[in-house]
């Protein structure tokens, strides 16, 4: 209960305080979200541990309604950010997979993974043997799902209308790549075999090419995500409340077992481009991991010490008062 009180505490004072610049700042973290919403095997909800809202977001969405003024602007410049990533990196993305999958993923793999030290810090202390399992079956459940064969109609044109329920059971899936850490919302579409259909529909929408079928397709898609977004929070919550320990050990078990998804799945099409020299793409792969899991390491550590120093000028000032 103490730490639900603490999630609420911090959801309401970044709320009140927030600034222009603030705004800013966190429409900057949303954007970083949403460019991992769009790629296969990488988590926004990682990334908002990585960038320590991940609480906060979380308590904002199960609690919209309860407080909706408050929660929706906290939550406005991240939701902004989302879409503004989505949109604007959706071709690029598309086009770095196509000509250097290898070094962008290693990229985005050093990223994930040079955002574990917050986690293992909230994991905190000796694991009893209910944390190992949750660990080692969330490990697991990555990993197996990248096994689970496509079973998407390979197209949408003159697709049924029980088709377009079937892509909004996906969305509300898919949501979960915004909400559970190491869980990749848009590997579940690719698994369920509608990834590329959503992906096409956006990039043909933003050129503006069969404007009301892509339309149609992205609502179906975004219906379900916003149906699976407010009640994976509400579990991700009550889960963070009652078993905090073991939750973030089986955050953990999700982001190692998503690392093996991210190659397997991306090896099943082309990791490697024929028509660029293999040595230059795997220095460029070795060098970019090393630059993003340092950025984000770099990153962590900054702002575990900066709460660290907060949370001291704190305990000073209460020592003060007493």
């Amino acid at each position: 209960m103490e730490n639900s009180t603490v999630m609420e505490e911090n959801t309401v004072q970044t709320t009140e305080r927030r600034t222009p610049k603030s705004f800013f700042i966190d429409m900057i973290k949303g954007f970083v979200m949403g460019v991992a919403v769009i790629i296969p095997g990488f988590s926004g909800g990682t990334i908002a541990v990585v960038l320590g809202i991940y609480n906060g977001f979380i308590d904002a969405i199960a609690g919209l309604f309860r407080h909706f003024k408050k929660n929706f602007f906290y939550l406005l410049p991240f939701v902004l950010g989302i879409l503004i990533g989505v949109v604007a990196l959706i071709v690029p993305i598309r086009l770095g997979f196509e000509y250097i999958p290898l070094p962008l993923i290693c990229l985005f793999v050093g990223l994930m993974l040079g955002g574990m030290p917050p986690i293992i810090r909230d994991a905190g202390g000796r694991p009893g043997i209910g944390h190992i399992v949750a660990l080692i079956l969330a490990c697991a459940f990555a990993v197996g799902i990248c096994f689970i064969p496509a079973i998407g109609t390979g197209g949408m044109d003159d697709a049924p209308f029980p088709v377009y329920l079937a892509l909004a059971g996906v969305g509300a899936l898919a949501a979960a790549g915004c909400i559970v850490p190491g869980i990749s919302g848009s590997m579940i579409a690719m698994i369920f075999g509608f990834y590329d259909d959503v992906i096409k529909a956006g990039t043909d929408l933003i050129a503006f090419n069969g404007f009301w079928h892509n339309a149609l397709i992205l609502l179906a898609f975004g219906i379900g995500i916003i149906i699976g977004f407010f009640t994976i929070a509400f579990i991700m919550r009550a889960l963070l409340r009652k078993f905090p320990k073991g939750t973030y050990y089986a955050i953990m078990g999700f982001i190692v077992g998503s690392v093996f998804s991210i190659y397997y799945k991306q090896a099943q099409t082309m990791l490697i481009n024929p028509e660029l020299p293999i040595p230059l793409q795997v220095v460029l792969a070795i060098t970019l991991f090393a630059i993003g899991f340092a950025a984000t390491f770099t990153f962590c550590m900054f702002t575990m010490k900066k709460e660290r120093e907060i949370k001291e000028k704190e305990k000073a000032v209460v020592q003060e008062v007493d």
